[in-house]
């Protein structure tokens, strides 16, 4: 039995996959491939994905040996059923680069302009290039702004529309990317720079180091997509082992990721990589929620398994509608780059309306103006167990809830830290709580501290159990009620949140941040927390507490208790530490904290949880927290992917 495997409804995740059988191969060589004369056998390859493809049919294994592809394969059907997939997999003879860009070699100075001087007098050495509209074939990255489509959920009057009005077009010098500008004469201060003439048709660039691009490798991205199928609604495709870069897509809706399952379902996405998107990594659900569905359509069932995603500049996996997905193993790093966080749809992960579906062992991380993970209205009886949460800072939080209801959600046996505060350092942090909600999707007009560990809005049924909540800016867990957004006839509540077994370490604006009475609050321990560290927002005037008051007054905590210990996480190694430390909560009763993380009680435990954070199964009474075996001083690495 695999107990990180079952949903919060009781039942056991429904893994569909199983062993496919190939009937025949079809080879695939950059180097030596010929789409022409070549018939896909080992001495005969194509030259390109895409010829394989348009050929491929269930039962077939697409074998692509080392090299860079250039090209946006398209995939012209899918496999049957779970024995008879169509996979594009990696030989194993080195990287396999599918890339959105094309090199350009054709450089002249750039004088039609009038540019000054740098602050120190250097004069700028600009570039240019006429891009090749050839290249494009329809889709000209440097002609589209990045702005989403349905520009309604911009909020003008506060947003910074710089990203949203750049171009989707990006540049690479020696495979780092240029950054974009949004006049010719902002070149002058940016070294390792670019503009872009209003046609699209001509780009005018600065080198890092003010010299000549002679001798570097530049790149220009040309197409939106490296991986999408020619029709929608495909199914039983599998992806391994392949490396995607330089997508010029934008900003979603709609959601077109560098690999796409382009409305499809059952598909297997294992050991891919993602370099470099300009919005969006993967898309797995309906790419929007303006599109209509077939009869029958499914959508989702989507396995996703050691992937490793980087710098995506809006999101990295995107799912709408995608329901019953395994998402297993992955690291997602270094999204938020292009600081799009008011189009709501960012997010190292950000799915909607997703039911029935697991996600363990992942590390969310170093997201900029994006949240880890968002789960977007009516989202259900989804499992977030064994996942490392790190260096992420969002307006929302590091896992946002938002008017999520009609089922429960279980986050358990995860770490949660370093949230940081949203505002520029140099900022003032505000620490109010606003007890109105009229603002509730904008935390800043609220008054509401950002930087916090998990965050709901009209949320109900959140079930969090022993986690790990530290080193947090603003709340450990946060909720506000959220009456007037609508969704299956009624808006939300947030009520009914069970919090249960979990450890909250320095978390420096509260711990607990709840809207109201109805909950149940359990076994849960406090380090290193300030004074008025449980809070109650309503009825006004919300209420600052102490344990001892959360317990006379509200009932909670019976079973939890104040503890002294010292974490350390080194965020290269991943490397955590856990010591004894003097007690530290000074205006408490100091009989009333225990010295060490040890010395914790044991709890009863939470009747949906029986792991701990490494998978091993805990029976009968635990410590609070993450980690079944516990002593005062421990050093062990926290990587939880297998």
């Amino acid at each position: 039995m695999d107990y990180t495997a079952v949903l919060p409804d009781g039942q056991l995740f429904e893994f569909w996959e199983q062993e496919a059988y190939y009937e025949r191969e079809l080879h695939v060589c950059a180097v030596r491939g010929d789409d022409v004369h070549g018939n896909g056998s080992p001495d005969a390859p194509y030259a390109t994905i895409q010829a394989a493809a348009i050929v491929a049919t269930p039962g077939t294994r697409v074998v692509i040996h080392a090299g860079t592809y250039r090209e946006c394969v398209k995939p012209a059907r899918g496999g049957e059923n779970a024995t008879r997939f169509i996979s594009y997999e990696a030989a194993g003879d080195g990287d396999v680069i599918v890339k959105a860009s094309e090199i350009v070699t054709d450089f002249a100075r750039s004088e039609d302009y009038s540019i000054g001087k740098d602050a120190d007098g250097t004069e700028p050495v600009i570039w240019e290039h006429t891009l090749d509209w050839k290249l494009f074939r329809d889709y000209n990255p440097f002609a589209l702004i990045n702005c989403i489509h349905e520009k309604n959920w911009l909020v003008y009057s506060r947003t910074e529309m710089e990203p949203y009005l750049l171009r989707r077009g990006m540049i690479f010098v020696d495979g780092v990317p240029l950054r974009q500008v949004q006049l010719y004469r902002f070149m002058v201060d940016t070294p390792g720079s670019y503009w872009v003439e209003e046609n699209g048709l001509r780009v005018h660039f600065r080198m890092p180091d003010n010299g000549s691009p002679v001798g570097h490798t530049i790149e220009i991205t040309c197409r939106e997509q490296c991986f999408v199928p020619d029709q929608p609604f495909l199914g039983y495709i599998k992806v391994k082992g392949l490396t995607f870069a330089h997508a010029a897509n934008g900003a979603p809706v709609p959601q077109h990721g560098a690999l796409s399952c382009h409305r499809g379902h059952h598909w297997i996405i294992e050991n891919c990589t993602v370099r470099w998107a300009n919005a969006v990594g993967f898309d797995v659900g309906n790419e929007g929620w303006s599109l209509k569905k077939r009869p029958g359509q499914i959508l989702g069932h989507t396995i996703i398994r050691h992937c490793e995603l980087y710098d995506c500049g809006v999101c990295g996996i995107a799912g709408a509608g995608a329901t019953s997905m395994l998402v297993e193993d992955n690291l997602i790093a270094r999204t938020g780059w292009q600081h799009m966080e008011f189009a709501w749809e960012s997010g190292a992960l950000k799915f909607h309306n997703c039911a029935d579906s697991l996600f363990r062992r992942n590390i969310f991380r170093d997201c900029d103006r994006c949240a880890g993970v968002w789960l977007d209205c009516n989202n259900k009886n989804d499992r977030f167990t064994q996942n490392l949460f790190l260096h992420i800072r969002s307006p929302h939080g590091m896992l946002y809830m938002e008017c999520n209801r009609g089922g429960e959600t279980l986050v358990d046996n995860n770490i949660f830290w370093n949230s940081q505060f949203y505002m520029a350092p140099e900022e003032p942090k505000k620490v109010s709580i606003a007890e109105d909600n009229a603002h509730w999707n904008d935390p800043f007009d609220a008054g509401t501290v950002s930087g916090e560990g998990i965050h709901g809005d009209g949320t109900d049924d959140l079930h969090l159990a022993n986690n790990l909540i530290g080193n947090i800016d603003g709340a450990g867990y946060s909720q506000n009620v959220v009456q007037f957004r609508m969704h299956s006839g009624r808006g939300g509540t947030s009520r009914n949140s069970i919090v249960r077994n979990n450890v909250f370490y320095d978390c420096r604006h509260s711990a607990l941040r709840l809207p109201n009475h109805d909950n149940v609050v359990d076994g849960n321990y406090y380090a290193r927390v300030p004074q008025g560290f449980l809070r109650i927002t309503y009825p006004a005037p919300s209420e600052a507490l102490d344990l001892a008051a959360w317990r006379r007054f509200e009932g909670y905590d019976l079973r939890g208790g104040y503890a002294a210990f010292q974490v350390d996480l080194d965020e290269t190694s991943l490397k955590m530490t856990i010591r004894k430390s003097d007690p530290c909560i000074f205006w408490a009763d100091e009989n009333t904290e225990c010295a060490g993380y040890a010395a914790m009680q044991e709890v009863e435990p939470d009747e949906n949880v029986c792991t701990d954070y490494f998978g091993v199964v805990c029976n009968g009474p635990r410590k609070p927290g993450p980690f079944a075996k516990t002593s005062n001083e421990m050093t062990f690495f926290v990587d939880p992917r297998r």
